[in-house]
């Protein structure tokens, strides 16, 4: 079920991340021409905080369908928050309803948030990209918007409880177009050669500080069959 976004909520939430983020972590955004402004639309980045949706979402002249984990819908004033900004729930146990959510917004038009290393990289650097991101963009023949965000890791670690002012910046490449297999099974060998394009597009935005190393990339494109 896709949750109605509460338009003036998400507005007046928006503008305050925004003011936020600019004076805190002097945020820039890079490449939002490179975002259309209508059709279905994968936002695909990379996860280094609990930062990086709202940081990056400020900077696009869209509304977002994020997806976050069940666990935080248990703050009853979070959980409030989230649905009524448009927040698809995901289950891990559980993970179908929150591709069938995301696939029904793209149709209509909307836009959904991914993070393809399925969770926050402790790392600093990006980590290796999972396929449901692939199934998602072929599945429903939606564009796919590279981004990338640096320096959130920093001001707000994995495992840190506590926010520090620091420097974030965003950064989106063009969009990307893959084949559509509205039905039927999309052999695993397109599923893996897309997830590499897409953590490629993400890796060229990043800086060097951030990138994986070659032997780790080197090792999960042998693992996968695409190199």
């Amino acid at each position: 079920m896709i949750l109605p976004i509460n338009k003036p909520l998400y507005a007046m939430s928006k503008m305050l991340l925004l003011a936020g983020g600019k004076l805190m972590f002097r945020l820039r955004h890079e490449g939002v021409e490179n975002v259309p402004r209508e059709g279905g639309l994968i936002i695909a980045s990379n996860h280094q905080s609990h930062l990086d949706p709202p940081m990056i979402g400020v900077g696009v002249p869209r509304c977002i369908h994020f997806m976050a984990k069940r666990e935080l819908f248990k703050n009853r004033l979070l959980g409030w928050f989230m649905r009524n900004v448009g927040v698809i729930m995901v289950d891990r146990s559980h993970g179908r309803g929150a591709l069938e959510s995301a696939l029904a917004c793209l149709k209509v038009g909307g836009t959904v948030m991914i993070f393809p290393e399925g969770t926050r990289t402790r790392s600093g650097r990006l980590n290796r990209g999972r396929k449901g991101v692939a199934v998602i963009a072929h599945r429903s023949g939606a564009m796919v918007l590279p981004a990338c965000i640096a320096g959130a890791g920093k001001c707000f670690p994995v495992g840190s409880k506590a926010i520090k002012p620091g420097r974030i910046k965003v950064r989106f490449a063009k969009p990307m177009q893959f084949a559509h297999y509205p039905t039927g099974i999309i052999p695993e060998s397109v599923l893996a050669e897309t997830t590499k394009k897409i953590m490629d597009a993400i890796e060229e935005l990043a800086p060097p500080e951030i990138r994986p190393l070659p032997e780790e990339k080197a090792k999960w494109y042998r693992e996968e069959g695409t190199v």
